[in-house]
């Protein structure tokens, strides 16, 4: 207890909600800024077992607003660099990351393992599957989003309060809500909101009754303006109320990341031979395997590929026209 001994002297926590801290089991989905700082700071806080997800890479842009990433780290897997800088903060912890799309499939396997959730995401569409998921395992997760100069968190307790849907009952159509690569996004406002969401976090699993399900907080830095509206529960909400989790079901082969980029998902699973990829593709433009990823630049295109199929497709901002690339190039 000596490491949390400034924590443990706090009357809402004391050494049993360390010990609450220690033995939880936190998924973190999204690793960028938002679920980087969320990550460390309950790491920090004593969290005991992490299990970090994230499909994309670290790029130069990610630099001024995410603490653990380094120029050195640029082209690596953003959940392994998250796990390993992490693990160096604190070696007695747990830590687990994949490099994978958070699909059905992952959610139905990960999220029934851990006591809480949190988001570190860059869309609504995957946002929703994970509301699915937390929804139909009664499993609390907290909503965090940012752009720009504000964000916005709600802690999302199933049962006791509204869902993500009651919030958002419809989502949008894809590309129509911006994203950093397009609004901008200031430094600090990710780490205000981890740090607003890692503190709602050790409420809930230290179980204190002071986290009202449903508050939503709007948090503006640079105007210095925070706000609080109450979110009432759907009466006909079709995620908690009715309990149709249709995401859980759905699987859309594109997402428009925050990166400006398109993540096209391959329509079978399995692996891809990335090197006699390489050799094809290079026959039309500039092709390479490193790190154990393809990088390929065509037409003014480039793709990054993974070995499970999945790729970033940069250079074009219609999602239908990403796809289309994805399946004439490397569809297999």
């Amino acid at each position: 207890m000596e490491r949390f001994v400034r924590q443990t002297i706090l009357p809402q926590l004391g050494e049993e909600g360390q010990r609450k801290l220690w033995e939880a089991r936190v998924l973190v989905v999204g690793c960028g800024a938002l679920g980087t700082h969320t990550a460390e700071a309950l790491l920090r806080a004593g969290v005991g077992h992490l299990i970090l997800v994230d499909r994309d890479l670290v790029e130069v842009h990610n630099l001024h607003r995410v603490s653990l990433f380094t120029p050195e780290d640029v082209g690596k897997p953003k959940a392994e660099v998250c796990a390993e800088k992490l693990r160096k903060i604190w070696p007695d912890a747990e830590i687990v990351s994949y490099v994978a799309h958070f699909g059905p499939e992952l959610a139905e396997e990960l999220v029934p393992k851990v006591d809480l959730v949190m988001d570190g995401l860059d869309n609504l569409e995957t946002r929703y599957l994970l509301n699915d998921a937390c929804v139909k395992y009664e499993k609390p997760w907290i909503y965090t989003a940012v752009l720009a100069t504000y964000g916005m968190t709600m802690p999302i307790l199933p049962g006791k309060g509204p869902c993500l849907r009651c919030l958002f009952p419809n989502p949008p159509a894809p590309g129509t809500v911006p994203t950093c690569a397009q609004a901008g996004i200031l430094g600090p406002v990710p780490k205000a909101l981890a740090a607003i969401q890692a503190a709602t976090a050790i409420a809930i699993l230290v179980g204190s009754g002071e986290v009202r399900p449903g508050e939503l907080l709007y948090v503006d830095l640079w105007q210095r303006r925070f706000q609080t509206v109450q979110v009432q529960r759907g009466r006909d909400c079709p995620t908690c109320v009715a309990r149709d989790f249709q995401f859980l079901r759905e699987i859309s082969r594109s997402a428009v990341l925050c990166g400006d980029a398109v993540q096209i998902l391959p329509r079978k699973g399995g692996s891809l031979d990335l090197v006699a990829l390489a050799e094809r593709l290079g026959k039309l433009g500039k092709a390479v395997v490193k790190n154990g990823l393809l990088f390929a630049e065509i037409e003014g295109v480039s793709f990054t590929v993974f070995p499970d199929g999945r790729a970033l497709v940069k250079g074009v901002s219609d999602p239908n026209r990403a796809q289309a690339l994805y399946d004439q190039f490397i569809s297999r």
